[in-house]
């Protein structure tokens, strides 16, 4: 559409006051749509695409045909290189590197945690990191991790991972469920080992002093398949 416009005014004789630097910031520009057409936003993040300015001194013919806007290698990546052609009478191509910034929000601390400290909206907070930067299972939701505990020292505005803290953590008093014929059964037991969301858990029974195998199911609470 932008090209379109240039060619219109092209057409009316009047391009030479659009054709430095305005001709390289509409470069630029369909240099960065390309890219952004080729990247799916992650669920409530940022997506920031910046093309780098060409040359001033770059001297460039308007062109009277539509460009050719096309990706190197068909890869997006941190820093992604675009090739822009023209395909006149006396054609030119330029090369333009667009930085793509993907970022996602997780969780962090606000502060140093301790080992064993607990998780509230008074210490861990959303930050949005770059998406590239983000290793192993980390937590959007800072609900998900109210009222759990750090196992080990969290330094402050590191990203929390589930590594990090403990749904159920050793020596922990543990509701263990289980269902029968469709009614659900509970009793106490003491965590024999330390588990986050979703992982298997060992918990001694209260009553019986026999070790039942399980999965996380929320804070304290586990539920073993019989």
């Amino acid at each position: 559409m932008l090209n379109r416009i240039f060619i219109l005014l092209c057409s009316l004789g009047i391009y030479q006051a659009f054709a430095s630097p305005n001709y390289h910031i509409l470069i630029e520009k369909m240099a960065e749509d390309e890219v952004a057409a080729q990247i799916q936003s992650p669920a409530n993040g940022k997506v920031d695409i910046k093309a780098t300015p060409l040359d001033s001194r770059l001297s460039l013919t308007p062109c009277e045909t539509q460009l050719t806007v096309a990706i190197v290698n068909e890869q997006v990546r941190k820093n992604t290189v675009v090739k822009v052609t023209c395909d006149d009478a006396t054609p030119w191509h330029t090369y333009i590197q667009v930085r793509v910034k993907i970022t996602t929000p997780v969780v962090v601390a606000k502060r140093l945690l301790a080992s064993g400290a607990i998780l509230s909206e008074q210490n861990i907070t959303i930050s949005f990191v770059e998406l590239h930067t983000l290793r192993g299972n980390v937590v959007a939701d800072p609900l998900q991790l109210y009222g759990v505990k750090a196992k080990r020292r969290i330094p402050k505005g590191r990203t929390i991972k589930m590594r990090d803290v403990c749904f159920i953590c050793k020596g922990d008093n543990v509701v263990i469920k289980a269902r029968v014929s469709g009614l659900e059964i509970k009793t106490n037991g003491i965590a024999i080992n330390s588990a986050s969301l979703g992982d298997t858990i060992r918990v001694k029974n209260a009553q019986t002093d026999k070790v039942v195998v399980g999965k996380v199911t929320g804070i304290s609470e586990m539920e073993v398949k019989l």
